[in-house]
């Protein structure tokens, strides 16, 4: 059965892990939008610990709103405070450099609806990890069931999910913090970030 994930701003390692188990996942654009989940943050290392980010964004039909329906609100230079937080975290990272700049050329494409930001960062992040997945859009959203994934990625749900450790950019003063944005992986480990990933799989023994 192919699984269905939510949108998800610079998803987290557990959230990747699924596109490395999987030949095909369904990306649910037309659910109702969650709000205070990944969909439109993310979690990093900062210097004093984990650091939340949040797109800011406007639902035109409130609460009845569906994913595909979201627009980003640039209000505020929210692009701006990201990348500032982004480079303070990670540009002493070892693959920084080689990474950061179409990174950083995405998150600065100004687009109007959340999930084509988060599309293209997702599509842009399988590639540079050499998964070899295909991602598609359903045109209808499936009923939510019990252990449903849509209901999974927020920081108010405690997964269980342990990630393999690897050196971060703090942890020569911080203890190893699990799970953030693929970033924080990809930025420290580059090339090895899809071993992690397969390891942090049978480290969970999560089953394709």
């Amino acid at each position: 059965m192919t699984p269905t994930l939510p949108i998800s701003y610079f998803g987290n390692i557990e959230y990747f892990s699924f596109f490395v188990q999987h030949q095909k996942i369904n990306i649910d654009v037309r659910e109702r939008y969650v709000k205070q989940t990944y969909r439109n943050r993310m979690e990093i290392y900062g210097a004093n610990g984990k650091l939340s980010l949040s797109i800011p964004v406007t639902k035109p039909f409130g609460k009845h709103s569906l994913a595909c329906q979201i627009e980003v609100s640039y209000a505020e230079n929210w692009q701006k405070n990201h990348w500032k937080s982004i480079e303070s975290a990670y540009r002493r990272t070892p693959f920084y450099e080689f990474y950061f700049d179409d990174i950083k050329k995405i998150l600065f494409t100004q687009y109007k609806m959340l999930v084509d930001l988060n599309l293209a960062l997702t599509h842009h992040l399988i590639n540079k990890l050499g998964i070899d997945c295909i991602v598609n859009l359903p045109n209808n959203s499936t009923e939510i069931t019990k252990n449903d994934l849509r209901l999974h990625f927020s920081p108010k749900v405690k997964t269980g999910f342990t990630c393999k450790p690897y050196i971060q950019t703090f942890s020569d003063r911080n203890p190893f913090i699990n799970n953030l944005s693929i970033l924080d992986l990809l930025f420290n480990e580059g090339p090895n970030s899809i071993c992690v990933i397969e390891e942090s799989i049978e480290l969970n023994k999560v089953k394709p």
